[in-house]
C-alpha cells in the first residue's frame, strides 16, 4: 500500500526533474546573453566619444546624425577573448546598438546647436538691417 501511494508522486518527481535538467542550460545561455549585453551597453558608454559626434554633428550638421546612426563599430577584441560563440554575438549585437544610438544622439545635439547658433545669426543680422537707419544724400 505504501509503493503504490508514492508511485504516481514519483513519476512527477521524475518528470519535473528531467524537465530541470534540459531546462538549465537553456536559462543559463539566456542569463550569459543578458549578461553579455549588460556589458556591452556598458562598455560602449563608456567607449564612445561623445565630443567627437557633437563636434561631427556641429561641422556636418544633417549628415552628422545619419552617418552616427550608420557607423557601426566593432567593440574592443580583449572584452571577447576566451568566451563562447553566443556571448560574442550577443555582445558584438549589444555593442553596435548601444555605440550607434549614442553616436547619433551625439551628433543631432551637435547638429541642433549647428541650428540654433545659425539662427541666432540670422536674427542678428536681420535686427541689425533692419533698426539701422539709411540716409539718403
Amino acid at each position: 500500500m505504501i509503493k503504490g501511494s508514492f508511485g504516481n508522486l514519483g513519476k512527477a518527481l521524475s518528470l519535473f526533474l528531467a524537465v530541470l535538467i534540459l531546462a538549465v542550460p537553456v536559462l543559463a545561455q539566456q542569463t550569459s546573453t543578458q549578461q553579455a549585453a549588460i556589458e556591452a551597453d556598458n562598455l560602449a558608454k563608456k567607449n564612445v566619444n561623445k565630443f567627437l559626434w557633437f563636434g561631427i554633428g556641429f561641422l556636418l550638421n544633417f549628415v552628422g546624425p545619419a552617418v552616427g546612426y550608420l557607423l557601426a563599430p566593432a567593440p574592443p577584441q580583449t572584452a571577447l577573448v576566451g568566451k563562447s560563440p553566443e556571448y560574442v554575438a550577443a555582445f558584438t549585437d549589444a555593442y553596435q546598438r548601444k555605440a550607434k544610438s549614442i553616436q547619433g544622439t551625439y551628433g543631432l545635439y551637435g547638429c541642433l546647436v549647428n541650428t540654433a547658433v545659425w539662427v541666432a545669426l540670422y536674427a542678428l543680422v536681420f535686427a541689425a538691417a533692419t533698426t539701422t537707419p539709411y540716409y539718403w544724400y
